[in-house]
C-alpha cells in the first residue's frame, strides 16, 4: 500500500507572546489501549476525549474488523462494545494501520491467541519500522509470523488457540512490546511476565487494572520491574466510562513554545502526569524553566494535573539515558528548547529515535544545524551548543515525522528568521488541530501556497460562503479557493459521498449502523468521485440525511476540514451560523429569483438537460421557501457575514469583489 497524502509546505515565524488556558487533544497512548482494553469486557465503555487523529483511527477500524461494535456519538466521544477475552473475529481483510506503531503492535498481540490468520500492513512509514521486537517474544508463546526481513510490514500473524505463558526479559525499552504481551497473556492459560531492565509507560497496566484484570507487579534484586498477569481471568459483566487526559506529548510543543517566547504565560488543563510520562517537563524544570503541576487528582488510574508554563530563561543540561523512556517522543521538542539556551545540554541514550517514524536522532541533528544551532551525534548521544535566539531560515525535510513537524514550526516562533517544514500533513495523525490551535494562541504558522498562486504566500483563513441555491457560492467558493491556496469543501456533496460508499459496497442505505461506519469512513477523495450525482446516490443520500448520528458525524467531518492547516473554503447552507459560527470571513452571497432562475436554466441547458424555465423558477422560489420556514437552522445569513448581492455582476466582478474582502483582511491591501 503506497502512502498517498496532500504535500502541505508550512511557515513560522515571528509570534506574539502566548497567553490562556487551553486543553490539548486526548492522549494518543491512552486512547489506543482505550479501545483495545475495552473491547476485551463484557460490558460497555463510554470514552470521552478520545483522540481522533488518523493513528488512533486506524485503532479503531481495525478493532471493528475483528468484529467489535464502536460507534462515534459526537466529537472525542465513543461508545466501545466489548466482545470478551477470546471474543474476536477473523477480519476478512488486511488490517491497514496507516502510521500507527502502537496500533500495530499491541493488536499484533491482542490477536496473537486466536486460531486464525491477521494480515497487517501500514503506510511506507510504518513498514520501514521494525517489528522484530514484538515478533520475536510472540513465536515463544507458539505463534508464528510471514513477513519481510525483520520482521516488517506487510507481514501475516498466523495465531495460536492454544498460546504458552512465557516469561520474557526485554531487550530494548518499549511498553509497546510489554503491552502486547500482556494482552496476548490476557488470553493464554497460566502466568504470562515480561521483566524490564527500566521502567516504561505503565497505561496498560493501570487501565487493565482499572478494568478489573489482577496483575502482579515485582522489584526485582537487579533493580527490574516483573509485570504478570494470569490468563484467562473471569470479569464480570459491567459498564465502564473513561475520560480520556491531554496528551503530554503534544502539550509539550506549546509548553516549548511558551518557554521561548518572551511575555508568555499559559496554563495547560488536564494532561496525565503519570510519572513515567513526565521526563520532559522534569528536564525543563532543570533548565531553569517555571513549570508548576496544579490541581493534581486521580482519573481512571491514571495522575491529571494542570501544567502551567511561563517565559523562562533556560540554561544547558545533561540528561541521563535513564530518563528517556519517560520522555522518548519528547527529544525533538526538548531540541529546540535546548537551542534557545545558554549553554550545553547533552542528552544521552538516544538510540530508540533512530527507528522511530523516521531518524529523528539524524533529522533534530540536521534540521538544528540548518537553523544556525550546533548539534553533534556521538553514537547513542546528541549534543547541542545553545544560542538564545537561533537564526532560522532553514527548511526542514520531516520525513512525513509528525513530532519533527510540530518541533520545527515551533522554534520558528522565536528564531531570527521564518522556519519552513516541508511538509505538515503528518501533524494530523497526533495532533489534528495543532496549527489552529497555535495560530489563535498567536503563533504565525501558515501554508506555503507559493505552488498554487505563483509566489504569494498567504495565511491560513476558514471562510465560510452561505446562500440560496443557484446564488453562484459553489462557483465562487472553488475560484477563492484556488486563488488563495486553500481547501475547498462543497458541503453538499457529503451526504452523497456517504451513500455512494454505502450503494457501491452493496450496503442498504437503511442500515443504521452501515450509514454510521461510511460517514465515519469518509475521506475528502470521496467527495472527489464522479459518481456523486447519480440519482440513485441522491435518494440514499435523502435516506441517511433523516439519521441524527450521520448528521452529527458530518458536522463534525465540516468543521474539523474548517481546521486545514492550508486554510479552508467551505459552501453551502448554514455553513456561517452553524457550521463554522467562528469562521475568520462569512459572506453571503444572493440575487433575486429571477436571476437565480435564469442561471439556474442557463446551466442545466448547457448540460443537455431539457427543461422549462418557468420549472425552473417555481422549483427554486418553492425552495426558497421551504429554507425560509425551517424551525431548525432557517437559511438566514449570519450577523457577522458580508452580503454580496450578485444579481447584477457578472461571475468574474462577484470573484473579484470576494478576493478584496479576504485581501483586506489579510493586510494584503
Amino acid at each position: 500500500m503506497k502512502s498517498k497524502h496532500n504535500i502541505t509546505p508550512m511557515f513560522s515565524k515571528s509570534s506574539k507572546k502566548i497567553v490562556g488556558k487551553l486543553i490539548v487533544a486526548g492522549d494518543k497512548s491512552i486512547s489506543h489501549r482505550s479501545l483495545i482494553i475495552a473491547s476485551q469486557i463484557i460490558g460497555t465503555t463510554s470514552i470521552s476525549g478520545l483522540l481522533e487523529g488518523e493513528d488512533v483511527l486506524r485503532t479503531a477500524d481495525a478493532l471493528r474488523s475483528l468484529g467489535v461494535n464502536i460507534e462515534r456519538k459526537s466529537e472525542g466521544n465513543w461508545i466501545v462494545e466489548g466482545v470478551g477475552v477470546g471474543g474476536l473475529s477473523e477480519s476478512a481483510d488486511v488490517l491497514d494501520m496507516g502510521n500507527s506503531g502502537t496500533g500495530a503492535r499491541l493488536l499484533m498481540g491482542l490477536v496473537s491467541t486466536y486460531n486464525f490468520t491477521t494480515f497487517f500492513s501500514g503506510d511506507d512509514s510504518l513498514r520501514s519500522r521494525p517489528m522484530q521486537r514484538v515478533v520475536d517474544p510472540l513465536l515463544q508463546m507458539g505463534v508464528k509470523f510471514h513477513a519481510r526481513s525483520k520482521g516488517r510490514l506487510p507481514l501475516a500473524l498466523i495465531g495460536s488457540g492454544d498460546t504458552m505463558p512465557i516469561e520474557y526479559i526485554m531487550p530494548v525499552d518499549s511498553a509497546q512490546v510489554k503491552s502486547a504481551i500482556l494482552l496476548a497473556g490476557l488470553n493464554t492459560a497460566g502466568k504470562t511476565t515480561v521483566i524490564e531492565q527500566k521502567p516504561t509507560r505503565d497505561h496498560s497496566e493501570k487501565m487493565l487494572a482499572y478494568f478489573g484484570w489482577q496483575l502482579e507487579t515485582e522489584k526485582l534484586e537487579n533493580g527490574a520491574i516483573a509485570i504478570s498477569i494470569i490468563g484467562k481471568q473471569a470479569l464480570q459483566r459491567k459498564d465502564y466510562k473513561i475520560t480520556v487526559p491531554g496528551d503530554p506529548s503534544s502539550a509539550a510543543f506549546l509548553a516549548v513554545a511558551a518557554l521561548i517566547v518572551p511575555g508568555s504565560d499559559i496554563t495547560i488543563e488536564n494532561i496525565t502526569v503519570n510519572p513515567l510520562r513526565i521526563g520532559l517537563y522534569t528536564t525543563l524544570q532543570e533548565m531553569g524553566g517555571n513549570i508548576e503541576f496544579i490541581n493534581k487528582r486521580i482519573e481512571a488510574g491514571e495522575e491529571v494535573a494542570d501544567i502551567r508554563v511561563c517565559y523562562s530563561k533556560l540554561q544547558g543540561v545533561t540528561v541521563p539515558a535513564s530518563r528517556s523512556p519517560s520522555m522518548i517522543d519528547e527529544y525533538p521538542i526538548l531540541a529546540v528548547a535546548a537551542s534557545y539556551a545558554t549553554g550545553k545540554t547533552i542528552m544521552h541514550g538516544l538510540a530508540e529515535l533512530k527507528v522511530k517514524e523516521s531518524d529523528r536522532l539524524t533529522a533534530i541533528a540536521s534540521g538544528l544545524k540548518q537553523c544556525g544551532v550546533n548539534a553533534e551525534i556521538d553514537g547513542n548521544d546528541l549534543m547541542i551548543e545553545g544560542c538564545e535566539q537561533p537564526y532560522g531560515g532553514a527548511t526542514i525535510t520531516t520525513n512525513f515525522d509528525h513530532r519533527i513537524a510540530m518541533s520545527f514550526l515551533v522554534m520558528g516562533m522565536a528564531s531570527k528568521n521564518e522556519v519552513k517544514i516541508d511538509d505538515a500533513s503528518s501533524i494530523a495523525t497526533s495532533f489534528p488541530n495543532f496549527v489552529e490551535l497555535m495560530n489563535r494562541l498567536g503563533a504565525n504558522m501558515y501554508y506555503d501556497a507559493s505552488d498554487v498562486v505563483g509566489q504569494e504566500k498567504y495565511k491560513p483563513l476558514t471562510i465560510a460562503i452561505d446562500g440560496p441555491a443557484a446564488s453562484g457560492k459553489g462557483t465562487l467558493a472553488r475560484r477563492i479557493a484556488e486563488h488563495f491556496g486553500y481547501s475547498y469543501l462543497d458541503t453538499g456533496s457529503i451526504y452523497r459521498a456517504v451513500g455512494l460508499k454505502l450503494i457501491y459496497s452493496a450496503k442498504d442505505p437503511y442500515d443504521k449502523r452501515s450509514a454510521i461506519d461510511s460517514a465515519l469512513a469518509l475521506s475528502e477523495q470521496d467527495l472527489t468521485n464522479p459518481r456523486l450525482r447519480q440519482e440513485r446516490i441522491g435518494q440514499a443520500a435523502s435516506i441517511i440525511s433523516s439519521i441524527p448520528e450521520v448528521r452529527t458525524i458530518l458536522l463534525d467531518f465540516q468543521r474539523n476540514f474548517a481546521k486545514s492547516p492550508k486554510g479552508a473554503v467551505l459552501d453551502g447552507r448554514d455553513i456561517g451560523t452553524v457550521v463554522c459560527p467562528q469562521a475568520d470571513i462569512k459572506i453571503f452571497i444572493t440575487a433575486n429569483l429571477e436571476t437565480r432562475a435564469k442561471r439556474r436554466h442557463r446551466e442545466l441547458q448547457g448540460e443537455g438537460i431539457e427543461v422549462v424555465y418557468q420549472s425552473v423558477y417555481d422549483d427554486l422560489y418553492e425552495r426558497d421557501e421551504r429554507d425560509a420556514e425551517r424551525n431548525v437552522a432557517p437559511l438566514i445569513a449570519a450577523e457577522d457575514s458580508i452580503i454580496v448581492d450578485s444579481s447584477d455582476l457578472s461571475a468574474n466582478e462577484v470573484f473579484d469583489k470576494v478576493v478584496a474582502i479576504v485581501k483586506n483582511k489579510l493586510g494584503k491591501i
